[in-house]
Formats: structure tokens, sequence, C-alpha cells
């Protein structure tokens, strides 16, 4: 009878493995493979970088898959839970976490480190998909609701924005943003919204930063001191622009491996990739970064419960923000917020998040069932 037992769950896990989504999962893989090739090619494999990359990207796709295979309801049942857990977290940090340039984003464990930022991410879609699903359609404008998520969303954006970390910050409420607009929050509270951030800007950027009124300042001025606050954007952009239309070749890239763009292996690894690949390989990339979020959509378009449904699409959206703010920051036409372009970058908390956030895609494609 044991044995019977035990050969019946190696046929449901076999069976649910050839339910996963191949399309999915082996554009992920494409997209790691790609980012070990680059990091490879940044430092021509003098350090183990890549290889570190390799290792963490192996590690987030185990993850991934074991996130597959956990039922969808755990998630749905323990979403508070684990925003409470990453709130708690992003208080803590305050008190023992480590800095680096200037601010306190890591908790250090002994042999790995996390930034709770990024996990506030995941926390953010998580609770208010849960939230959403329970809410009747015809309550959504209803001044409760709109307070209560108004809340959720607060409280974590301002702790990271403490920390201070804006790009993480703009991430987590463009997020939650996204998702007020994918459940019917009315168009018109995003238009007031709108107004009165333009409206209260000169003070906004009075409690800035210095270094961050120095990016604003920066940005409306991409020329002014070139050897110092824009030294980095212009030389990513000279990157960009010698690709030219097939780019240098694999391994050819000056900019970047001769150090002239700083940062080229997290938030600048497209300036590499660009002067490599040129255009064509960019455009070849995006359509792998596009491609990827309409299939995640595609698995919340099938699923048949609501909660799924709504993480897909600001899960995408959020991905989307990723990449935008990202290839924006890079080529000049946005701010120099740091935000890391998805798995292409190195980075540990953040290719983590995302892998988890693919995972729950993956679980939302094996249990579609309506289960609330």
């Amino acid at each position: 009878m044991p044995d019977t037992i035990k050969i019946s769950k190696v046929f449901l896990l076999v069976e649910k493995f050839q339910k996963l989504d191949r399309a999915l999962i082996n554009m992920v893989l494409l997209l790691g493979f790609i980012s070990v090739l680059c990091l490879y090619s940044i430092d021509k494999g003098q350090t183990n970088l890549w290889l570190r990359h390799l290792l963490r990207f192996s590690f987030a796709f185990l993850i991934l898959i074991s996130v597959a295979f956990t039922d969808l309801r755990f998630w749905f049942r323990y979403a508070y839970h684990f925003y409470f857990f990453v709130l708690f977290l992003l208080i803590v940090i305050k008190f023992v976490g480590f800095s680096a340039k200037g601010a306190a984003r890591w908790l250090d464990f002994g042999f790995f480190h996390i930034q709770p930022s990024e996990l506030a991410k995941l926390a953010i879609i998580l609770v208010l998909a849960k939230f959403y699903n329970l809410v009747k359609v015809e309550n959504i404008n209803k001044l409760f609701s709109l307070l209560v998520s108004g809340i959720l969303i607060l409280i974590p954006f301002l702790l990271v924005l403490r920390q201070p970390d804006l790009g993480t910050a703009v991430l987590i409420l463009g997020a939650a943003l996204g998702t007020l607009w994918i459940v019917g929050v009315d168009r018109k509270f995003f238009i007031s919204g709108f107004v009165i951030v333009i409206i209260s800007f000169p003070f906004i950027f009075a409690t800035m930063k210095p270094y961050q009124k120095q990016r604003v300042v920066n940005f409306f001025n991409t020329e002014r001191d070139p050897l110092g606050a824009n030294y980095q954007v212009i030389q990513a952009k000279i990157g960009i622009g010698s690709g030219g239309i097939f780019g240098k070749g694999y391994l050819k890239g000056s900019q970047s491996s001769l150090d002239f763009v700083p940062e080229n292996h997290t938030d600048f690894v497209f300036s590499h990739f660009a002067e490599e690949f040129g255009l064509v390989g960019s455009l070849l990339l995006l359509w792998l970064f596009f491609s990827i979020i309409k299939r995640v959509t595609l698995i919340g378009d099938q699923s048949k419960n609501n909660f799924s449904k709504i993480f897909c699409y600001s899960f995408a959206f959020n991905f989307f923000l990723y990449i935008a703010i990202n290839l924006g920051m890079v080529t000049g036409l946005l701010p120099v917020v740091g935000v890391p372009l998805p798995i292409l970058s190195y980075g540990g908390t953040a290719m983590l998040t995302n892998m988890i956030g693919f995972g729950i895609v993956l679980s939302s494609k094996l249990y579609t069932e309506d289960f609330i």
C-alpha cells in the first residue's frame, strides 16, 4: 500500500510537470543564459562575477520551480502574513541593516544578504490581489476600500523611501497603482493624484536628499558636469551608440570592459549588451522581454479565479516597469534611480523576487480552478 501511494505521488508530480507552461520557462531560461554571457563579457572572465551570477540564477530557478508546484491557495492564504513579514524586515533594517552608498538596504544573514525593499514589490502585489479578490465589484470605488488599499500601499512605500531608496519606492508605488488600475479603480482618482503630485513637486523636491536633487537637476541638463554627476549616463549612451546596427561583436565591447561605464554589471548592463549586439540585438532582447510579459498576461486570462488574474496582470505590469525605468535611465530619458534590468543585471534579491513571481504565475497555470 505505501509503495502504491509513492507511485501515485510520482505520477502526480510528473503530470504537474507536464502541465507547466514550457514557453514561459524556456524564455526565462533564455534570459538567464543571455545574462550569464553578458556578465562574462563585461570582465572577460577575469573574475568570478559571471559564475556567482550563474549560481544565483540556478538557485533562483530552483525556487521558481518549487513555487510553481506550490498550491496557489498557499499564496492566497498567507498573502497578509507575507506582507506583514516584509514590513517587519523593513522596520528591522533601520536598526540592524548594513549600508551601501549611504542607504541601509540589506540584512546580513551570514552567507547571504537580503534586500527587503525588493520583496516589498512582490508583497504589495500579493496583498492587493487578495484584498480586491474579496471586494465586490460595486465596492471597489467606495471610500473604505480606497482607504484600506491606500494604507496598504503607503506603509511599505514610506518605509523604503526613508532608507532612502527612491528607485525601489517608485517601483512599489508603480506596481500598486498598476494593480489599482487593473482592478477597476475609477480613473478620476489617478488624474487627481497626478495633478496633486505635479502641484506638490516643489515641496517633494525640497525634502529630497542632496544626491537625489542632483540627479533631478542632471536629468534636465544631461550635458552638465560630464566628468562628474552625468559621466555615467553619457558614457552609457556612447556605448549604446557605438554598437551601431549589428554591434561590435561578443567580447569586443570597450566602453564597459574598460570601465568607462560605472555599475556596468548592475543598473547599466544594457549599455554593454547594446554595444556588443547593436540595435538588432537590443530589439531582439526587448522582444524577449515583451514575449515574457505577454505570456504572463495570457496565463492570467486563462485562470478561473480573480486572485491569480489580478496577480498575473500586476506582476506583468511590474516587470514592464523594471524594463521601462531601467532603459529610460540608461538612455537618459529618466533620472538615474538605481533600478536593475530584470534577471539580466547582477543581483540576488531582485532576481529571487522576480523568480518567485514567475513561480506564482506558473502555479496559476497549474491551479486554474476558482477556489474562493
